[in-house]
């Protein structure tokens, strides 16, 4: 009795175990995402409003490797994922202070890539027209949504655990033994709202993707897998597909949420624009801060609950607060006190009519 009860709780200590070390690998592509999201959403917006246009219209594919068709995210909808899932990103991510989306449909398809070079001039002047029209200092450009082939990369290092797990708890097809890897990429231009100058432009990969024969496998492949361990067994082509199309999909969204509020876009829209404007708080107040290579002609201040005469002395002190440091020039002035929840845009031109704008919301740097 006492050598059966050893055994029985060695097994149930084994089978706990093994339930421990597979439970991030079954968890991780459900929870990454959202997870990656909260933790992006505690850093700081960038300062600016930005009206999001194009989409992820499909263009061309390679040819398939590993299927038939060569795509990933192939699909009868004119769009791979809505415009609505772009924005819902970056709203979860608080990249922006404030994002608006182009309704316009066939503005959007001809300021993406494919159509031709006069017509997306033409898509893009007036999407800027908007943009400026609506408040907005940026311009988000769902430029193309390249699709390709999905790449078997065959057995990863998992398999030990795959086989273990199978072995002697029959629980094998759910480890992820098998990695593939899309092709499919997502390019994106960030541009500045008055010029139309590009400021980030990435391109956006899936990378590599480790699916369980639960996810990879057809009904046939389980059947197989109770006679011979989950790794040997064949991938079946439409549930990859699917599988990764769906990982693929969120993974380009979360990476564009990702790099568009990475430092170096941070210092790219600062050194890009004509004029570096940035929020500092001192002793209780906020200071706006302008650089700029040329002198300011015009200063131009919005915010909810300011009277005008409050927004007239801001703008001529910043304008009187010239200093020249290191061969550019300096402005600075206190920003007056706004109300709670309160978004403030100031837009600057110099000399030569360039123009910069962003948008603060002071609450976010206490």
């Amino acid at each position: 009795m006492t050598a059966w009860r050893w055994r029985s709780d060695s097994g149930l200590r084994l089978w706990l175990l093994l339930l421990l070390a597979w439970l991030p690998f079954g968890l991780c592509a459900c929870q990454s995402a959202a997870l990656e999201l909260q933790g992006l959403a505690e850093q700081v917006p960038l300062d600016g409003t930005v009206l999001v246009t194009g989409g992820a219209f499909r263009s061309t594919a390679a040819t398939g490797t590993f299927f038939e068709s060569g795509a990933t995210v192939a699909a009868v909808e004119a769009e791979a994922f809505a415009l609505l899932e772009v924005l819902q990103v970056l709203d979860e991510g608080r990249v922006f202070h404030r994002v608006v989306g182009d309704p316009d449909l066939e503005r959007r398809q001809r300021v993406s890539t494919g159509a031709g070079a006069d017509a997306d001039a033409a898509a893009l002047a007036a999407v800027l027209n908007q943009a400026r029209a609506q408040g907005a200092d940026l311009v988000l450009v769902v430029e193309e949504l390249r699709d390709g082939p999905i790449d078997a990369l065959g057995v990863n290092s998992r398999w030990p655990v795959t086989f273990v797990s199978w072995i002697l708890l029959g629980i094998g097809a759910v480890i992820p033994d098998h990695t593939f890897e899309s092709r499919a990429s997502l390019r994106v231009t960030l541009r500045d709202a008055y010029s139309g100058r590009v400021l980030a432009d990435p391109v956006l990969v899936g990378g590599p993707i480790d699916l369980a024969l639960n996810e990879r496998g057809s009904l046939w492949g389980l059947v197989q897998s109770l006679l011979v361990p989950p790794f040997w067994v064949a991938s079946d082509p439409g549930s990859v597909r699917a599988a990764v199309r769906s990982v693929v999909q969120r993974r380009l969204l979360v990476s564009l949420a990702r790099e568009l509020k990475s430092e170096s876009v941070r210092q790219r829209l600062q050194e890009r624009r004509a004029a570096s404007l940035s929020l500092q708080e001192s002793g209780g107040a906020f200071r706006v801060v302008v650089e700029c290579a040329e002198s300011l002609a015009v200063a131009t201040l919005q915010a909810r609950g300011l009277t005008e005469s409050q927004v007239r002395a801001f703008e001529s002190q910043l304008l009187a607060a010239r200093e020249s440091v290191a061969g550019r020039f300096r402005y600075e002035a206190v920003l007056p006190q706004v109300p709670p929840d309160t978004l403030v845009q100031l837009a600057v031109a110099t000399l030569r009519g360039e123009v910069a704008s962003a948008t603060f919301a002071p609450r976010e740097r206490r």
